[in-house]
């Protein structure tokens, strides 16, 4: 049987309150049939008593990679009926420590591939002081389980490549774990070439997990600001295969065609040369004024055709997103230099 005990902790804390745990993942391998086993430390840092109840669950994590929640045994992959712990239920004095101790019974005809379950180590629920009022807090820390039954086939697609922000440039990548494996580190890397066939940016994204059966949007960020003209951007995955995958697309960044959005003002102007327009009326002043132009001409097609000189949020699209973003400019812009007098 194998055993996982590590030594630092993790600390879940609200409000001055806290109790902790030492890992949050458990990665184990094994064959069919096996008995595994694994365990982990709570330690109260409270200076009261603090009754902990332990429970497992099931999660996935969605294309974005934030994690989701559900009762167990609800994904197809999932580890909770073979899971358990004890004790699973107790108090913990103050400052007092508690090894718990959990097992996983492999069944004998599983298939190969990861599988995954998720142990809860809740706190009681409590009155805490939360911006001059008291909320009540439930402390949770959850402590992942991976088991692999072995051999588990490593197999990655490239799905999609989509660029968004021109302002700097950045993109989405799409990856899909077709095998069976759980990936730890999927590492998505984006290369921009100009006409002349120059590399103008090349940059690669922090790694990212993916379950099996899951897609990835990695978002892939450069320091690039495109002038206008033809690019290829080429998307290279490297998620632990034989060998890389990579995407391609053609993109054209047309110049910009500004006109004035309404009678009697000027044309749009870039005050800063940042790239974004946010002198809306021509005027020459960055104000409440420009606000509302842009509030009342989001739709307009000289602002649908220059789209990025008013991307203000840098999301590839101009909506009401923007004009929150420009709301926050002028905030930031009137920091910096407040009214005289």
């Amino acid at each position: 049987m194998k055993r996982v005990l590590l030594s630092v902790f993790f600390l879940w804390a609200f409000g001055g309150v806290a109790f902790e745990v030492n890992l949050l993942e458990v990665d184990l391998q094994a064959r069919p049939g096996a008995v595994l086993a694994f365990s982990f430390l709570v330690r109260n840092e409270l200076a009261q008593p603090e009754q902990i109840v332990l429970y497992l669950g099931d999660w996935d994590r969605d294309e974005f990679g934030e994690n989701r929640f559900y009762e167990p045994g609800t994904v197809s992959r999932s580890a909770a009926a073979w899971t358990r712990v004890a004790p699973t239920s107790f108090v913990l004095a103050p400052g007092e420590v508690r090894e718990i101790q959990g097992t996983v019974q492999v069944p004998a005809d599983i298939p190969p591939g990861t599988y995954w379950t998720i142990v809860f180590v809740q706190g009681e629920p409590r009155l805490v002081p939360y911006q001059g009022v008291l909320v009540t807090v439930t402390r949770r820390i959850g402590i992942k389980i991976y088991v692999t039954v072995e051999p588990a086939e490593v197999r990655g697609e490239l799905r999609g490549l989509e660029v968004r922000g021109l302002n700097p440039l950045w993109a989405w990548v799409k990856f899909a774990n077709a095998g069976t494996r759980n990936l730890r580190e999927v590492r998505a890397s984006l290369r921009v070439i100009d006409v002349q066939g120059r590399t103008v940016a090349e940059v690669a994204a922090s790694p990212v997990p993916c379950l099996p059966g899951a897609a990835r949007w990695i978002r892939v960020d450069t320091a690039f600001r495109p002038e206008p003209g033809v690019y290829q951007v080429l998307a290279t995955v490297d998620y632990g295969g034989e060998a890389l995958l990579g995407l391609t697309l053609r993109l054209v960044v047309r110049p910009l065609n500004l006109l004035p959005l309404g009678e009697g003002w000027g044309v749009p102007q870039d005050l800063d040369g940042d790239g974004f327009y946010e002198d809306l009326n021509g005027d020459g002043v960055f104000d409440e004024v420009d606000l509302d132009v842009f509030a009342r001409n989001l739709a307009h097609p000289v602002v649908r055709a220059n789209f990025r000189a008013f991307d203000f949020n840098n999301d590839g699209v101009v909506d009401e997103g923007d004009l929150a973003a420009l709301e926050a400019l002028l905030r930031a812009a009137r920091a910096k230099s407040p009214p005289q007098g």
